[in-house]
């Protein structure tokens, strides 16, 4: 008797390793720890990759045992993936990542913000945009000014 395969599951498995060795190896060339606590930026993307890389080998040996064990294919089946909201939500995270240095965490927070309430299928930009404004002040009010770590500020004169 052979296992099927499940090309998703192995796809899933082969990018949770791959992932976990790439931020390993970028953590590698972080420096070390610096300042009087002892720890330096190389801690928590080592903790990630020490997790990533085990997670991806046990999700690896299930994917070529024959699959994720408990998987009920009849519920999944009636409810596919959505890739139009894994598209929006993706991008949103990808050009909040491109646009933080240049515009700043407040205004990147907000296209965020109304990218991924689009992958939720919101119609109103115009709202998801002062929510979004609301909770990236928040936040950066709350990192900059009571935490006293330096958000970028980008274009806004804060």
């Amino acid at each position: 008797m052979s296992a099927k395969l499940h090309p998703g599951q192995l796809a899933l498995a082969a990018g949770v390793t791959l992932l976990g060795i790439a931020i390993g190896i970028g953590a590698y060339f972080l420096p070390e720890a610096s300042g009087y606590s002892g720890v330096g930026p190389r801690l928590f993307p080592s903790i990630v990759a020490v997790c990533l890389v085990p997670l991806g080998i046990f999700l690896l040996r299930e994917a070529l045992s024959g699959g994720f064990h408990d998987v009920d294919e009849q519920a999944e089946a009636a409810n596919p993936t959505n890739w139009r909201a894994f598209g929006w939500i993706s991008a949103s995270l990808l050009v909040n990542g491109a646009l933080m240095t240049t515009l700043g965490f407040v205004l990147s927070g907000v296209v965020l913000f109304v990218l991924a309430a689009r992958g939720f299928d919101s119609r109103k930009p115009a709202r998801d945009a002062i929510i979004g404004a609301a909770i990236a002040l928040a936040a950066y009010g709350f990192f900059n000014y009571v935490l006293g770590l330096g958000l970028p500020s980008g274009v806004l004169p804060f």
